[in-house]
């Protein structure tokens, strides 16, 4: 979750079940989500699968709790919410709610939820046998996100066709520039007497141009896409990049669209930085995806692991010291194109 983000007041559980959505970024479907409170504030909030192991699961949500806890006053209390029309969500959160209760959690809300209905899983009368109606789009969660411009996703799998490679003729034209490129950059490098310090200049320099274009609303054409795309891979370029990144709407838009334009082959670098302003931005489910793309693309990637520990963990952003790290400057890697 990031500091812009907006500030709710709950004042009953349809608050809360409207709430999850945005804290995810999509609606959740054949889930559980726990979220962790440091005394009446949320600290943490996190999904799975019904479908996996329920002493799997336990075992992350006991660690995202204890981790969360240990930047500050510890989580000491849950709440739990599964989601899907089966049986299995409600006994999986059940299940769930009683694991953490044994490690020392207080759950103080373990909801079903299915279609427009919820029932409460930790009393028999609290909610009608039929389930609790309710309308998600009259809760104030809801009315407070869509103040602020909020979208909402309809599933994860919408999330991670995000970060997917662009095909078709547009696939084609990045190819025959990547080629262009990797021309440009072979006349640099043969006519410069410090081969490092000719790139390092030339790529700042682009990426500068690149993002401060795209800031005042322009947009990349497939030469500059594809330049980037090359000189990203030198680390000084790189961390130039990662230290002009936050959490603006303008750069989100800017890392995805060089993460869709990119050939795979190339695309580590940017969609590890994709990756780092999803976080800042408080989109876990987008950076893990953007992440899971970079590694696809190159299994070594360091700042790739890096980056999804700390997601897994569910650390924030500040704890990535120092931001970003210096570099030493190795040669340029070589790079596995993709053909399409």
């Amino acid at each position: 979750m990031s500091a812009s983000m907006p500030t709710y007041t709950f004042t009953d559980r349809a608050d809360l079940i409207a709430y999850v959505p945005y804290m995810l970024g999509f609606h959740p479907a054949d889930s559980v989500v726990v979220i962790g409170l440091r005394g009446r504030r949320i600290s943490v909030g996190a999904r799975a699968d019904v479908a996996t192991p329920a002493a799997q699961t336990l075992r992350d949500f006991a660690r995202l709790l204890t981790r969360a806890g240990r930047r500050g006053a510890p989580v000491t209390t849950a709440m739990l919410i599964g989601y899907g029309p089966h049986a299995e969500a409600a006994t999986r959160t059940h299940e769930l709610a009683q694991g953490l209760e044994q490690r020392g959690y207080h759950v103080a809300e373990s909801l079903h939820r299915d279609g427009d209905r919820y029932h409460c899983l930790r009393c028999a009368d609290c909610t009608p046998p039929e389930g609790e109606l309710f309308d998600l789009s009259t809760t104030a969660a809801a009315a407070a996100a869509t103040f602020e411009g909020m979208t909402v996703l309809p599933d994860r799998e919408s999330v991670l066709r995000l970060v997917e490679p662009i095909g078709n003729l547009a696939a084609i034209a990045m190819t025959q520039a990547v080629d262009r490129a990797e021309l440009r950059l072979l006349t640099l490098l043969s006519t410069a007497d410090d081969q490092q310090e000719a790139l390092r200049t030339a790529g700042t320099a682009a990426i500068d141009r690149a993002m401060d274009a795209f800031a005042a609303g322009g947009r990349l054409d497939d030469d500059e896409a594809a330049w980037l795309s090359l000189v990203l891979h030198h680390l000084p370029c790189r961390d130039h990049a990662w230290s002009r990144t936050d959490d603006a709407d303008w750069q989100l838009d800017f890392w995805l669209d060089l993460t869709r334009r990119c050939e795979p082959g190339l695309v580590a670098p940017i969609a590890t930085l994709l990756g780092w302003c999803a976080w800042r931005g408080g989109n876990g489910v987008l950076a893990g995806a953007a992440l899971e793309r970079a590694l696809r693309a190159d299994a070594d990637y360091s700042l790739a692991h890096l980056l999804s520990g700390a997601l897994a963990q569910g650390l924030p952003p500040h704890t990535i010291s120092p931001w970003p790290a210096d570099p030493t400057t190795p040669p340029l890697p070589h790079r596995h194109r993709t053909r399409r």
